[in-house]
């Protein structure tokens, strides 16, 4: 008898719907093309996930919490480097470009799933959360924090979707310099 990790196995399956996601949207990745793509048969993947919405939800988890890694490494080194945190959340590599496939893949399941808008309120608000302290650490605690962590966080969207329709818009140095720029400009205005 064959000794299956389950956990692994439930990553794989993960992984292999977000690359889907990536590469040809959320519509066209399907329980049968995730089970195809990883050599299996589709009961592999109900035995893990009842439904592809399970599977999604799980999909959204994973990469948001992905999405977060590349923030903590930042601020762990430095707590107070906001152009650093917020350059890590663009598209500026390809992994981080692919999530961004991803995340913009979901937006319209959001729109149309109070569950899922709701998951992505969740981390949206975990992020705005992160961006919020981190804004404090390098200018104390200002009345509008929140705000000004909203100014960020949308900037970061901006910038992450156009380089996801458009991968040459934004090199790194690019956005990294206007992340800078931006940054700058809000301590002054702090």
């Amino acid at each position: 008898m064959r000794i299956v990790d389950h956990e692994a196995r439930r990553r794989e399956i993960t992984e292999v719907a977000m690359d889907l996601i990536a590469r040809v949207g959320l519509e066209a990745t399907t329980l049968n093309r995730i089970a195809q793509e990883m050599g299996a048969s589709i009961r592999v993947i109900t035995h893990y996930f009842a439904d592809k919405d399970s599977l999604l939800l799980e999909v959204y988890r994973v990469l948001a919490s992905q999405g977060q890694e590349p923030i903590v490494q930042v601020l762990s080194r430095d707590p107070a480097d906001l152009a650093g945190a917020l350059t890590a959340l663009c598209g500026g590599d390809e992994a981080t470009l692919k999530r961004w496939r991803v995340y913009v893949a979901f937006w319209d399941k959001a729109v149309r799933s109070p569950m899922f808008a709701s998951e992505q309120r969740m981390w949206i608000e975990r992020t705005l959360t992160t961006i919020g302290e981190v804004i404090v650490a390098r200018n104390g605690d200002k009345a509008n924090v929140r705000q000004l962590a909203m100014e960020m966080i949308s900037l970061v969207y901006g910038i992450s979707i156009q380089r996801t329709l458009d991968p040459e818009s934004w090199t790194p140095g690019q956005i990294a310099s206007l992340i800078a720029r931006k940054v700058r400009e809000m301590d002054l205005s702090s």
